[in-house]
């Protein structure tokens, strides 16, 4: 045995566990804060009321099905459009349209969407200014009439 080494105690084996585990923990607990900070986990607010009330969300889109709606949506000049038509490629008018732009990667940047019916079938609402990079469009109506949608939107 070298004679610069001291015997390994019992207390030295102490030391070396418990500055271990501290060095584990602070590194576990930075990366939990950072991660929370970063994005939350809840995408959508009373997520697990949404999934008590799925076979509601199941039944409005077998309903918008049954009616043969289908929207198309487009952007022009700081606008997003809307158009929704019937089955019979006729517009739908009269719908209460509420929407949320929803950013991919910070939840922080989510903008309420207001529609305004501007002609028969086609809903506009502005766009905030910062909006740029990917979203996800969320719309439905709010009148009882069963209509949603939800899509994927690039903006340059």
């Amino acid at each position: 045995m070298l004679s610069w080494f001291r015997p390994l105690t019992g207390w030295h084996v102490l030391a070396l566990m418990v500055a271990f585990f501290a060095v584990t923990i602070g590194v576990n607990a930075t990366f939990i804060t950072l991660a929370m900070r970063t994005h939350p986990g809840e995408d959508v607010p009373r997520s697990y009321m949404q999934g008590v009330n799925y076979n509601d969300t199941l039944e409005r889109r077998r309903q918008q099905e049954e009616l043969g709606w289908q929207a198309r949506f487009n952007t022009l000049d700081g606008e997003l459009l809307i158009e929704v038509r019937d089955r019979s490629d006729a517009a739908v008018s009269g719908l209460m349209l509420e929407g949320l732009l929803v950013h991919s990667a910070d939840t922080t940047m989510d903008a309420e969407l207001e529609f305004v019916e501007r002609r028969s079938g086609v809903y506009v609402a502005a766009l905030p200014d910062a909006a740029e990079g990917q979203w996800r469009v969320r719309a439905h109506n709010a009148g009882e009439l069963p209509f949603e949608l939800e899509q994927d939107l690039w903006l340059p």
